[in-house]
């Protein structure tokens, strides 16, 4: 059985993280107006983020939703429920 890889959300997954989002094709800047956040820009969309993780996890959020991104009741309850168990 192969080995599980474990990945920790770090300082050490940033640069990795942004070379990924412009693989993907965006085109990154920080942001003046944002208060020096980090910012893809795509074909449709502008995503804003406080690190290069962030914006990674938006990229694939618009990716795999587009413009229906926005979360369902039914996500948002398994959501809570898993924030309570905390």
């Amino acid at each position: 059985m192969p080995a599980i890889t474990t990945i920790v959300a770090a300082g050490n997954t940033m640069a990795p993280s942004l070379a990924e989002v412009r693989a993907l094709g965006y085109e990154v800047s920080r942001g003046t107006d944002c208060g020096g956040a980090y910012v893809a820009e795509g074909l449709n969309c502008r995503l804003v983020a406080d690190d290069p993780l962030a914006l990674l996890g938006l990229v694939k959020l618009f990716e795999l939703r587009g413009r229906n991104w926005q979360p369902t009741d039914d996500e948002v309850s398994a959501f809570l429920v898993l924030e309570d168990e905390a």
